[in-house]
Protein backbone atom coordinates (compact mmCIF):
# COMPACT_ATOMS: atom_id res chain seq x y z
CA UNK A 1 0.00 0.00 0.00
CA UNK A 2 1.29 3.43 -0.95
CA UNK A 3 1.35 5.47 2.24
CA UNK A 4 1.76 8.74 0.37
CA UNK A 5 -1.83 8.38 -0.87
CA UNK A 6 -2.90 9.23 2.67
CA UNK A 7 -0.51 12.18 3.14
CA UNK A 8 -0.99 15.73 1.80
CA UNK A 9 1.92 17.06 -0.27
CA UNK A 10 4.30 19.44 1.38
CA UNK A 11 7.79 20.70 0.64
CA UNK A 12 10.64 19.66 2.95
CA UNK A 13 13.42 21.74 1.33
CA UNK A 14 15.60 23.11 4.18
CA UNK A 15 16.63 26.45 2.65
CA UNK A 16 13.39 27.64 1.11
CA UNK A 17 12.47 31.26 1.75
CA UNK A 18 9.71 31.63 4.31
CA UNK A 19 6.58 33.36 2.99
CA UNK A 20 4.18 35.07 5.40
CA UNK A 21 1.15 32.84 5.96
CA UNK A 22 -2.31 34.36 6.20
CA UNK A 23 -4.01 33.14 9.33
CA UNK A 24 -7.77 32.91 9.45
CA UNK A 25 -8.91 35.54 11.91
CA UNK A 26 -12.59 35.96 11.19
CA UNK A 27 -13.60 39.63 11.02
CA UNK A 28 -17.26 38.96 10.36
CA UNK A 29 -19.66 39.59 13.23
CA UNK A 30 -20.33 36.66 15.49
CA UNK A 31 -23.37 34.67 14.46
CA UNK A 32 -26.34 35.24 16.70
CA UNK A 33 -27.75 32.35 18.63
CA UNK A 34 -30.98 31.19 16.97
CA UNK A 35 -32.42 30.28 20.36
CA UNK A 36 -31.82 33.80 21.65
CA UNK A 37 -33.78 35.21 18.72
CA UNK A 38 -36.59 32.67 19.08
CA UNK A 39 -37.06 33.06 22.84
CA UNK A 40 -36.02 36.52 23.95
CA UNK A 41 -35.61 37.85 27.45
CA UNK A 42 -33.48 37.20 30.53
CA UNK A 43 -36.22 36.11 32.90
CA UNK A 44 -36.05 32.72 34.60
CA UNK A 45 -38.97 31.51 32.50
CA UNK A 46 -37.21 32.50 29.25
CA UNK A 47 -33.96 30.84 30.33
CA UNK A 48 -35.77 27.63 31.26
CA UNK A 49 -37.61 27.60 27.91
CA UNK A 50 -34.35 28.15 26.03
CA UNK A 51 -32.71 25.33 27.98
CA UNK A 52 -35.48 22.89 27.12
CA UNK A 53 -35.41 23.97 23.49
CA UNK A 54 -31.63 23.59 23.37
CA UNK A 55 -31.97 19.98 24.54
CA UNK A 56 -34.43 19.24 21.71
CA UNK A 57 -32.59 20.82 18.79
CA UNK A 58 -29.60 19.42 16.95
CA UNK A 59 -26.53 19.00 19.16
CA UNK A 60 -23.24 20.05 17.56
CA UNK A 61 -21.42 17.55 19.80
CA UNK A 62 -23.52 14.59 18.70
CA UNK A 63 -21.21 12.16 16.81
CA UNK A 64 -23.79 11.59 14.07
CA UNK A 65 -24.07 15.33 13.43
CA UNK A 66 -20.71 15.50 11.65
CA UNK A 67 -21.38 12.19 9.94
CA UNK A 68 -24.64 13.17 8.22
CA UNK A 69 -24.33 16.99 8.32
CA UNK A 70 -20.86 17.45 6.97
CA UNK A 71 -20.15 21.14 7.52
CA UNK A 72 -20.86 24.09 9.77
CA UNK A 73 -23.18 25.60 7.17
CA UNK A 74 -25.49 22.56 7.04
CA UNK A 75 -25.49 22.31 10.86
CA UNK A 76 -26.53 25.97 11.20
CA UNK A 77 -29.20 25.56 8.55
CA UNK A 78 -30.61 22.45 10.27
CA UNK A 79 -30.82 24.22 13.63
CA UNK A 80 -32.51 27.24 12.04
CA UNK A 81 -34.99 25.06 10.15
CA UNK A 82 -35.88 23.12 13.29
CA UNK A 83 -36.47 26.20 15.44
CA UNK A 84 -38.46 28.15 12.87
CA UNK A 85 -40.62 25.36 11.45
CA UNK A 86 -40.86 22.56 14.05
CA UNK A 87 -39.97 23.97 17.49
CA UNK A 88 -42.00 21.33 19.37
CA UNK A 89 -40.35 18.34 17.68
CA UNK A 90 -37.31 16.49 19.02
CA UNK A 91 -34.31 16.22 16.74
CA UNK A 92 -32.92 12.67 16.38
CA UNK A 93 -29.39 14.04 16.95
CA UNK A 94 -30.27 16.08 20.03
CA UNK A 95 -28.87 15.83 23.54
CA UNK A 96 -32.27 14.81 24.87
CA UNK A 97 -32.40 11.75 22.62
CA UNK A 98 -29.01 10.60 23.87
CA UNK A 99 -30.17 10.77 27.48
CA UNK A 100 -33.60 9.30 26.76
CA UNK A 101 -32.30 6.39 24.69
CA UNK A 102 -29.64 5.60 27.29
CA UNK A 103 -32.19 5.54 30.12
CA UNK A 104 -34.73 3.55 28.10
CA UNK A 105 -32.12 0.95 27.14
CA UNK A 106 -31.22 0.32 30.78
CA UNK A 107 -34.83 0.50 31.99
CA UNK A 108 -36.12 -1.88 29.30
CA UNK A 109 -33.37 -4.40 29.99
CA UNK A 110 -34.14 -4.36 33.72
CA UNK A 111 -37.89 -4.52 32.99
CA UNK A 112 -37.47 -7.60 30.80
CA UNK A 113 -35.60 -9.26 33.66
CA UNK A 114 -38.27 -8.39 36.24
CA UNK A 115 -41.41 -9.06 34.17
CA UNK A 116 -41.11 -12.87 33.77
CA UNK A 117 -40.21 -13.27 37.44
CA UNK A 118 -43.18 -11.20 38.57
CA UNK A 119 -45.48 -13.13 36.21
CA UNK A 120 -44.11 -16.51 37.28
CA UNK A 121 -44.73 -15.86 40.96
CA UNK A 122 -48.01 -14.10 40.22
CA UNK A 123 -49.93 -16.30 42.61
CA UNK A 124 -47.72 -15.20 45.50
CA UNK A 125 -47.07 -11.50 44.78
CA UNK A 126 -50.06 -10.49 42.69
CA UNK A 127 -50.55 -7.09 44.37
CA UNK A 128 -46.89 -6.15 43.89
CA UNK A 129 -47.08 -7.34 40.29
CA UNK A 130 -49.87 -4.86 39.58
CA UNK A 131 -47.73 -1.99 40.88
CA UNK A 132 -44.70 -3.12 38.86
CA UNK A 133 -46.81 -3.49 35.71
CA UNK A 134 -48.36 -0.01 36.09
CA UNK A 135 -44.95 1.64 36.49
CA UNK A 136 -43.61 -0.13 33.39
CA UNK A 137 -46.67 0.75 31.35
CA UNK A 138 -46.33 4.44 32.24
CA UNK A 139 -42.68 4.53 31.17
CA UNK A 140 -43.29 2.56 27.98
CA UNK A 141 -46.25 4.80 27.13
CA UNK A 142 -43.98 7.85 27.50
CA UNK A 143 -41.56 6.18 25.09
CA UNK A 144 -44.35 5.72 22.54
CA UNK A 145 -45.28 9.40 22.87
CA UNK A 146 -41.63 10.36 22.35
CA UNK A 147 -41.56 8.43 19.08
CA UNK A 148 -44.43 10.59 17.77
CA UNK A 149 -42.44 13.76 18.51
CA UNK A 150 -39.00 12.61 17.40
CA UNK A 151 -37.78 13.13 13.85
CA UNK A 152 -35.82 10.57 11.91
CA UNK A 153 -33.12 10.41 9.27
CA UNK A 154 -34.46 9.19 5.94
CA UNK A 155 -31.69 7.10 4.37
CA UNK A 156 -33.46 7.09 1.00
CA UNK A 157 -33.73 10.84 0.54
CA UNK A 158 -30.82 11.64 2.92
CA UNK A 159 -32.76 14.32 4.79
CA UNK A 160 -33.84 14.65 8.41
CA UNK A 161 -37.64 14.53 8.62
CA UNK A 162 -39.18 16.70 11.36
CA UNK A 163 -42.68 17.16 9.94
CA UNK A 164 -44.97 15.81 12.74
CA UNK A 165 -47.50 14.37 10.30
CA UNK A 166 -44.90 12.43 8.33
CA UNK A 167 -43.16 11.28 11.53
CA UNK A 168 -46.45 10.01 13.01
CA UNK A 169 -47.46 8.17 9.82
CA UNK A 170 -44.03 6.54 9.56
CA UNK A 171 -44.16 5.33 13.17
CA UNK A 172 -47.76 4.06 12.90
CA UNK A 173 -46.94 2.24 9.68
CA UNK A 174 -43.90 0.46 11.15
CA UNK A 175 -43.65 -0.16 14.89
CA UNK A 176 -46.56 1.50 16.68
CA UNK A 177 -48.67 -1.69 16.86
CA UNK A 178 -45.77 -3.69 18.28
CA UNK A 179 -45.03 -1.08 20.93
CA UNK A 180 -48.71 -0.66 21.80
CA UNK A 181 -49.08 -4.39 22.45
CA UNK A 182 -46.52 -4.03 25.25
CA UNK A 183 -48.68 -1.46 27.10
CA UNK A 184 -52.06 -3.17 26.97
CA UNK A 185 -54.41 -1.81 29.67
CA UNK A 186 -54.26 -4.90 31.90
CA UNK A 187 -55.99 -3.15 34.81
CA UNK A 188 -58.97 -2.13 32.68
CA UNK A 189 -59.30 -5.64 31.24
CA UNK A 190 -59.23 -7.11 34.74
CA UNK A 191 -61.88 -4.61 35.89
CA UNK A 192 -64.22 -5.18 32.92
CA UNK A 193 -63.89 -8.99 32.71
CA UNK A 194 -64.41 -10.79 36.05
CA UNK A 195 -61.95 -13.52 37.08
CA UNK A 196 -59.45 -12.56 34.36
CA UNK A 197 -56.39 -12.05 36.52
CA UNK A 198 -54.57 -15.05 35.15
CA UNK A 199 -55.32 -14.03 31.56
CA UNK A 200 -54.05 -10.53 32.28
CA UNK A 201 -50.71 -11.88 33.47
CA UNK A 202 -50.44 -13.95 30.30
CA UNK A 203 -51.11 -10.89 28.13
CA UNK A 204 -48.36 -9.05 29.99
CA UNK A 205 -45.84 -11.40 28.40
CA UNK A 206 -46.21 -9.34 25.24
CA UNK A 207 -43.59 -7.05 26.78
CA UNK A 208 -40.95 -9.42 25.42
CA UNK A 209 -41.48 -7.50 22.15
CA UNK A 210 -39.66 -4.62 23.84
CA UNK A 211 -36.42 -6.40 23.04
CA UNK A 212 -36.69 -4.64 19.66
CA UNK A 213 -36.31 -1.28 21.40
CA UNK A 214 -33.17 -2.45 23.18
CA UNK A 215 -31.61 -3.44 19.87
CA UNK A 216 -32.65 -0.20 18.12
CA UNK A 217 -31.45 2.06 20.93
CA UNK A 218 -28.18 0.19 21.45
CA UNK A 219 -27.34 0.43 17.75
CA UNK A 220 -27.68 4.19 17.93
CA UNK A 221 -25.83 4.57 21.21
CA UNK A 222 -22.78 2.59 20.15
CA UNK A 223 -21.98 5.44 17.70
CA UNK A 224 -22.82 8.10 20.28
CA UNK A 225 -20.45 6.70 22.89
CA UNK A 226 -17.85 5.77 20.27
CA UNK A 227 -17.99 2.14 21.29
CA UNK A 228 -15.87 -0.32 19.37
CA UNK A 229 -18.00 -2.22 16.86
CA UNK A 230 -16.75 -5.62 17.97
CA UNK A 231 -17.40 -4.86 21.63
CA UNK A 232 -20.89 -3.62 20.78
CA UNK A 233 -21.75 -6.81 18.88
CA UNK A 234 -20.53 -8.94 21.77
CA UNK A 235 -22.68 -6.98 24.24
CA UNK A 236 -25.68 -7.23 21.91
CA UNK A 237 -25.36 -11.02 21.58
CA UNK A 238 -24.89 -11.41 25.33
CA UNK A 239 -27.96 -9.25 26.07
CA UNK A 240 -30.22 -11.23 23.71
CA UNK A 241 -28.90 -14.55 25.03
CA UNK A 242 -29.36 -13.60 28.69
CA UNK A 243 -32.92 -12.39 28.15
CA UNK A 244 -33.94 -15.45 26.12
CA UNK A 245 -32.49 -17.91 28.64
CA UNK A 246 -34.04 -15.97 31.55
CA UNK A 247 -37.51 -15.98 29.97
CA UNK A 248 -37.20 -19.67 29.08
CA UNK A 249 -36.33 -20.48 32.71
CA UNK A 250 -39.37 -18.59 33.99
CA UNK A 251 -41.64 -20.31 31.46
CA UNK A 252 -40.51 -23.70 32.74
CA UNK A 253 -42.34 -22.90 35.99
CA UNK A 254 -45.11 -20.67 34.65
CA UNK A 255 -46.53 -23.17 32.13
CA UNK A 256 -47.28 -25.96 34.66
CA UNK A 257 -48.54 -23.36 37.16
CA UNK A 258 -50.94 -22.10 34.49
CA UNK A 259 -52.18 -25.66 33.93
CA UNK A 260 -52.65 -25.97 37.69
CA UNK A 261 -54.71 -22.78 37.64
CA UNK A 262 -57.02 -24.44 35.11
CA UNK A 263 -57.28 -27.46 37.49
CA UNK A 264 -55.88 -29.88 34.89
CA UNK A 265 -52.37 -30.38 36.28
CA UNK A 266 -51.34 -34.04 36.48
CA UNK A 267 -49.56 -35.54 39.44
CA UNK A 268 -46.79 -36.55 37.02
CA UNK A 269 -45.83 -32.90 36.44
CA UNK A 270 -42.24 -32.18 37.33
CA UNK A 271 -43.22 -29.33 39.69
CA UNK A 272 -44.90 -31.93 41.92
CA UNK A 273 -41.80 -34.05 42.26
CA UNK A 274 -40.12 -34.32 45.65
CA UNK A 275 -36.93 -32.82 44.23
CA UNK A 276 -38.67 -29.56 43.29
CA UNK A 277 -40.94 -29.39 46.35
CA UNK A 278 -37.86 -29.53 48.59
CA UNK A 279 -36.70 -26.22 47.13
CA UNK A 280 -38.33 -23.83 49.58
CA UNK A 281 -36.96 -20.48 48.36
CA UNK A 282 -37.74 -18.74 45.07
CA UNK A 283 -34.04 -18.49 44.23
CA UNK A 284 -33.56 -22.26 44.45
CA UNK A 285 -36.69 -22.92 42.40
CA UNK A 286 -35.56 -20.41 39.79
CA UNK A 287 -32.18 -22.15 39.48
CA UNK A 288 -33.89 -25.49 38.92
CA UNK A 289 -36.10 -23.93 36.23
CA UNK A 290 -33.10 -22.27 34.64
CA UNK A 291 -31.28 -25.61 34.51
CA UNK A 292 -34.23 -27.28 32.76
CA UNK A 293 -34.49 -24.38 30.27
CA UNK A 294 -30.81 -24.49 29.34
CA UNK A 295 -30.99 -28.28 28.96
CA UNK A 296 -33.89 -27.88 26.51
CA UNK A 297 -32.25 -25.01 24.61
CA UNK A 298 -29.08 -27.04 23.98
CA UNK A 299 -31.24 -29.94 22.74
CA UNK A 300 -30.56 -32.30 25.63
CA UNK A 301 -34.18 -32.59 26.75
CA UNK A 302 -34.00 -36.41 26.88
CA UNK A 303 -32.23 -35.99 30.23
CA UNK A 304 -35.33 -34.34 31.71
CA UNK A 305 -38.29 -35.98 33.39
CA UNK A 306 -41.17 -35.16 31.02
CA UNK A 307 -44.41 -37.10 31.47
CA UNK A 308 -47.08 -34.46 30.91
CA UNK A 309 -48.25 -32.94 27.64
CA UNK A 310 -47.44 -29.35 28.62
CA UNK A 311 -43.86 -30.29 29.56
CA UNK A 312 -43.31 -32.09 26.28
CA UNK A 313 -44.73 -29.26 24.16
CA UNK A 314 -42.79 -26.55 26.03
CA UNK A 315 -39.48 -28.37 25.79
CA UNK A 316 -40.10 -29.09 22.11
CA UNK A 317 -40.60 -25.37 21.50
CA UNK A 318 -37.49 -24.47 23.52
CA UNK A 319 -35.46 -27.04 21.58
CA UNK A 320 -36.43 -25.41 18.27
CA UNK A 321 -35.73 -21.92 19.66
CA UNK A 322 -32.38 -23.13 20.96
CA UNK A 323 -31.41 -24.46 17.52
CA UNK A 324 -32.38 -21.19 15.82
CA UNK A 325 -30.54 -19.23 18.51
CA UNK A 326 -27.42 -21.32 18.02
CA UNK A 327 -27.49 -20.61 14.26
CA UNK A 328 -27.94 -16.89 14.98
CA UNK A 329 -25.01 -16.79 17.41
CA UNK A 330 -22.82 -18.79 15.03
CA UNK A 331 -23.59 -16.41 12.15
CA UNK A 332 -22.99 -13.32 14.27
CA UNK A 333 -19.78 -14.73 15.70
CA UNK A 334 -18.43 -15.61 12.23
CA UNK A 335 -19.25 -12.11 10.96
CA UNK A 336 -17.68 -10.59 14.06
CA UNK A 337 -14.45 -12.52 13.64
CA UNK A 338 -14.26 -11.53 9.98
CA UNK A 339 -14.73 -7.82 10.64
CA UNK A 340 -12.44 -7.95 13.65
CA UNK A 341 -9.65 -9.54 11.63
CA UNK A 342 -10.00 -7.21 8.65
CA UNK A 343 -10.33 -4.04 10.74
CA UNK A 344 -7.44 -4.80 13.04
CA UNK A 345 -5.16 -5.88 10.22
CA UNK A 346 -5.90 -2.83 8.08
CA UNK A 347 -5.66 -0.24 10.84
CA UNK A 348 -2.55 -1.70 12.41
CA UNK A 349 -0.76 -1.84 9.08
CA UNK A 350 -1.58 1.75 8.10
CA UNK A 351 -0.93 3.21 11.55
CA UNK A 352 2.36 1.37 11.76
CA UNK A 353 3.43 2.71 8.36
CA UNK A 354 2.35 6.22 9.31
CA UNK A 355 4.28 6.12 12.60
CA UNK A 356 7.39 4.78 10.89
CA UNK A 357 7.15 7.51 8.25
CA UNK A 358 6.78 10.30 10.83
CA UNK A 359 9.60 8.92 12.94
CA UNK A 360 11.92 8.55 9.93
CA UNK A 361 11.22 12.13 8.79
CA UNK A 362 11.50 13.44 12.38
CA UNK A 363 8.36 15.48 11.89
CA UNK A 364 7.36 18.01 14.58
CA UNK A 365 4.48 17.16 16.88
CA UNK A 366 2.10 19.70 15.28
CA UNK A 367 2.64 18.21 11.82
CA UNK A 368 2.18 14.67 13.15
CA UNK A 369 -1.15 15.70 14.65
CA UNK A 370 -2.29 17.20 11.33
CA UNK A 371 -1.35 14.00 9.50
CA UNK A 372 -3.39 11.91 11.93
CA UNK A 373 -6.40 14.24 11.54
CA UNK A 374 -6.00 14.02 7.76
CA UNK A 375 -5.94 10.22 7.84
CA UNK A 376 -8.97 9.98 10.13
CA UNK A 377 -11.00 12.28 7.88
CA UNK A 378 -9.97 10.40 4.75
CA UNK A 379 -10.74 7.06 6.38
CA UNK A 380 -14.15 8.27 7.62
CA UNK A 381 -15.11 9.47 4.15
CA UNK A 382 -14.04 6.16 2.61
CA UNK A 383 -12.14 7.61 -0.38
CA UNK A 384 -10.45 4.30 -1.25
CA UNK A 385 -13.73 2.40 -0.95
CA UNK A 386 -15.53 4.86 -3.24
CA UNK A 387 -12.78 4.76 -5.85
CA UNK A 388 -12.69 0.96 -5.77
CA UNK A 389 -16.45 0.66 -6.24
CA UNK A 390 -16.55 3.16 -9.11
CA UNK A 391 -13.63 1.45 -10.88
CA UNK A 392 -15.08 -2.06 -10.58
CA UNK A 393 -18.71 -1.51 -11.64
CA UNK A 394 -19.93 -1.63 -15.23
CA UNK A 395 -19.53 1.48 -17.43
CA UNK A 396 -23.29 2.18 -17.24
CA UNK A 397 -23.33 2.04 -13.43
CA UNK A 398 -20.11 4.05 -13.26
CA UNK A 399 -21.68 6.86 -15.31
CA UNK A 400 -24.82 6.84 -13.13
CA UNK A 401 -22.79 6.94 -9.90
CA UNK A 402 -20.58 9.77 -11.12
CA UNK A 403 -23.54 11.82 -12.33
CA UNK A 404 -25.33 11.28 -9.02
CA UNK A 405 -22.26 12.41 -7.06
CA UNK A 406 -21.25 15.44 -9.10
CA UNK A 407 -24.03 16.54 -11.44
CA UNK A 408 -25.62 18.82 -8.82
CA UNK A 409 -22.33 20.67 -8.38
CA UNK A 410 -21.60 20.98 -12.09
CA UNK A 411 -25.12 22.13 -12.92
CA UNK A 412 -24.73 25.04 -10.49
CA UNK A 413 -22.05 26.62 -12.74
CA UNK A 414 -23.82 28.96 -15.15
CA UNK A 415 -21.01 28.63 -17.69
CA UNK A 416 -21.67 24.89 -18.07
CA UNK A 417 -25.28 25.43 -19.11
CA UNK A 418 -23.93 26.18 -22.59
CA UNK A 419 -22.16 22.82 -22.87
CA UNK A 420 -23.64 19.70 -24.51
CA UNK A 421 -24.95 17.10 -22.07
CA UNK A 422 -22.33 14.58 -23.20
CA UNK A 423 -19.55 17.03 -22.35
CA UNK A 424 -21.05 17.71 -18.91
CA UNK A 425 -21.13 13.97 -18.22
CA UNK A 426 -17.50 13.66 -19.32
CA UNK A 427 -16.46 16.56 -17.10
CA UNK A 428 -18.15 14.89 -14.12
CA UNK A 429 -16.07 11.76 -14.72
CA UNK A 430 -12.76 13.66 -14.45
CA UNK A 431 -13.53 15.48 -11.22
CA UNK A 432 -11.32 14.43 -8.34
CA UNK A 433 -11.51 15.13 -4.61
CA UNK A 434 -8.91 16.89 -2.50
CA UNK A 435 -8.84 17.38 1.27
CA UNK A 436 -7.61 20.64 2.81
CA UNK A 437 -6.95 20.95 6.53
CA UNK A 438 -7.82 23.94 8.67
CA UNK A 439 -5.56 26.86 7.72
CA UNK A 440 -4.38 25.37 4.40
CA UNK A 441 -4.02 27.77 1.46
CA UNK A 442 -6.13 26.54 -1.46
CA UNK A 443 -5.25 29.46 -3.77
CA UNK A 444 -2.76 32.27 -3.10
CA UNK A 445 -3.13 35.80 -4.40
CA UNK A 446 -0.91 36.43 -7.41
CA UNK A 447 -0.57 32.77 -8.39
CA UNK A 448 -1.94 31.27 -11.58
CA UNK A 449 -5.34 29.59 -11.30
CA UNK A 450 -5.34 26.16 -12.91
CA UNK A 451 -8.64 24.63 -11.78
CA UNK A 452 -12.28 25.11 -10.87
CA UNK A 453 -13.02 24.23 -7.23
CA UNK A 454 -16.36 22.98 -5.90
CA UNK A 455 -16.89 22.92 -2.13
CA UNK A 456 -18.41 19.51 -1.42
CA UNK A 457 -18.38 20.13 2.34
CA UNK A 458 -16.64 22.63 4.56
CA UNK A 459 -16.05 26.37 4.73
CA UNK A 460 -13.37 28.52 3.09
CA UNK A 461 -12.47 32.17 3.66
CA UNK A 462 -11.59 34.63 0.88
CA UNK A 463 -8.93 37.31 1.52
CA UNK A 464 -7.62 40.21 -0.51
CA UNK A 465 -3.96 40.34 -1.46
CA UNK A 466 -3.37 42.54 1.59
CA UNK A 467 -4.75 39.89 3.93
CA UNK A 468 -8.17 41.44 4.58
CA UNK A 469 -10.98 38.94 4.91
CA UNK A 470 -13.85 39.37 2.47
CA UNK A 471 -16.36 36.57 2.97
CA UNK A 472 -16.95 32.86 3.53
CA UNK A 473 -17.91 30.30 0.90
CA UNK A 474 -19.65 27.14 2.07
CA UNK A 475 -21.22 23.90 0.80
CA UNK A 476 -22.21 24.04 -2.87
CA UNK A 477 -20.18 27.18 -3.64
CA UNK A 478 -17.41 27.27 -6.23
CA UNK A 479 -14.55 29.49 -7.37
CA UNK A 480 -11.94 29.57 -10.14
CA UNK A 481 -14.45 29.33 -13.00
CA UNK A 482 -12.62 31.80 -15.26
CA UNK A 483 -9.44 29.74 -15.22
CA UNK A 484 -11.08 27.12 -17.46
CA UNK A 485 -11.79 29.41 -20.41
CA UNK A 486 -9.31 32.29 -20.07
CA UNK A 487 -5.57 32.09 -20.62
CA UNK A 488 -3.01 32.75 -17.89
CA UNK A 489 -5.49 33.72 -15.20
CA UNK A 490 -4.02 34.89 -11.90
CA UNK A 491 -5.87 35.12 -8.62
CA UNK A 492 -6.46 38.49 -6.95
CA UNK A 493 -7.53 36.76 -3.73
CA UNK A 494 -6.29 34.13 -1.30
CA UNK A 495 -8.62 31.27 -0.40
CA UNK A 496 -7.99 29.53 2.94
CA UNK A 497 -9.74 26.52 4.50
CA UNK A 498 -11.58 27.53 7.68
CA UNK A 499 -12.26 23.90 8.64
CA UNK A 500 -11.41 20.52 7.19
CA UNK A 501 -12.81 20.75 3.66
CA UNK A 502 -13.47 18.34 0.83
CA UNK A 503 -13.17 20.05 -2.55
CA UNK A 504 -13.97 18.59 -5.96
CA UNK A 505 -11.47 19.87 -8.52
CA UNK A 506 -11.80 20.20 -12.30
CA UNK A 507 -8.45 20.88 -13.99
CA UNK A 508 -8.07 23.20 -16.97
CA UNK A 509 -6.31 20.46 -18.98
CA UNK A 510 -9.20 18.02 -18.63
CA UNK A 511 -11.73 20.74 -19.42
CA UNK A 512 -9.95 21.80 -22.61
CA UNK A 513 -9.52 18.19 -23.71
CA UNK A 514 -13.24 17.41 -23.51
CA UNK A 515 -14.38 20.55 -25.35
CA UNK A 516 -11.71 20.22 -28.07
CA UNK A 517 -14.09 18.34 -30.45
CA UNK A 518 -16.14 21.57 -30.62
CA UNK A 519 -13.81 24.17 -32.26
CA UNK A 520 -15.98 27.27 -31.75
CA UNK A 521 -17.16 26.33 -28.27
CA UNK A 522 -14.20 27.85 -26.41
CA UNK A 523 -14.64 31.25 -28.06
CA UNK A 524 -18.33 31.17 -27.27
CA UNK A 525 -17.63 30.29 -23.64
CA UNK A 526 -15.14 33.16 -23.32
CA UNK A 527 -17.79 35.63 -24.52
CA UNK A 528 -20.38 34.15 -22.14
CA UNK A 529 -17.85 34.29 -19.29
CA UNK A 530 -17.28 37.99 -19.83
CA UNK A 531 -21.02 38.61 -19.87
CA UNK A 532 -21.54 36.68 -16.67
CA UNK A 533 -18.63 38.48 -15.09
CA UNK A 534 -20.61 41.71 -15.24
CA UNK A 535 -23.32 40.14 -13.09
CA UNK A 536 -21.07 38.21 -10.68
CA UNK A 537 -19.87 39.60 -7.36
CA UNK A 538 -16.49 41.25 -7.22
CA UNK A 539 -14.39 41.18 -4.06
CA UNK A 540 -15.51 44.68 -3.14
CA UNK A 541 -19.19 43.84 -3.62
CA UNK A 542 -18.85 40.63 -1.60
CA UNK A 543 -17.22 42.55 1.23
CA UNK A 544 -20.13 45.00 1.39
CA UNK A 545 -22.72 42.22 1.22
CA UNK A 546 -24.75 42.21 4.44
CA UNK A 547 -26.52 38.83 4.52
CA UNK A 548 -26.41 36.05 7.13
CA UNK A 549 -25.25 33.52 4.55
CA UNK A 550 -22.30 34.10 2.26
CA UNK A 551 -22.42 34.28 -1.56
CA UNK A 552 -22.41 31.13 -3.67
CA UNK A 553 -19.82 32.51 -6.11
CA UNK A 554 -17.52 35.50 -6.41
CA UNK A 555 -14.92 36.31 -9.02
CA UNK A 556 -11.33 35.92 -7.80
CA UNK A 557 -9.77 36.20 -11.26
CA UNK A 558 -7.58 39.09 -12.36
CA UNK A 559 -9.51 39.34 -15.64
CA UNK A 560 -11.90 41.84 -14.10
CA UNK A 561 -9.06 44.23 -13.34
CA UNK A 562 -7.60 43.91 -16.86
CA UNK A 563 -11.00 44.34 -18.52
CA UNK A 564 -11.50 47.65 -16.79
Amino acid sequence: MDLMAYVPHFADAPNIELIPVIQHVCEQPKEQDELENHIKGNSIRSKVRRWFLRQRVLSRKHPLTRWWLKSTYTVNYEISRHIKSYPFMIHPFSSFRIVWESLMTVFTFVALLVIPVSITFYFEIYDNWYIINDVMNIVFMCDIVMWFFTGYYDYRTKVIVLNPRIVALEYIKNYFLIDFMTVLPIGIIDFVIPNSKWYCTTLNMMKILRIRNIIVYSRRLHNVYRMNYQLYKILEMCTITVLCVHWAGCLEYYVPMSVAHLSTLSNDSWIKTAYFLNKKTRTKRYLVCLNRAITSLVRSAHYLNMKTTEDIILNLILTIIGFLGFMYLLTQFSHLMTTFHITIKRHLKIIQQLQEYMRYKELPHSLQRRLLIFYRYRNKKGFERNAKIINEVSPYLREKLILHNYLRLISSVKLFKYLPETVVAQLASVLHSEIFMTGDDIIKAGTRIESLYFIACGTVAVYTSTGKEICHLEDGSYFGEMALVMESEHSIATVVAVETCELNVLDRTNFRRHISPYPDLLNRLQIVALEHLEKSLSLKEAYNLDTPSGPRYINISSIQGRRK
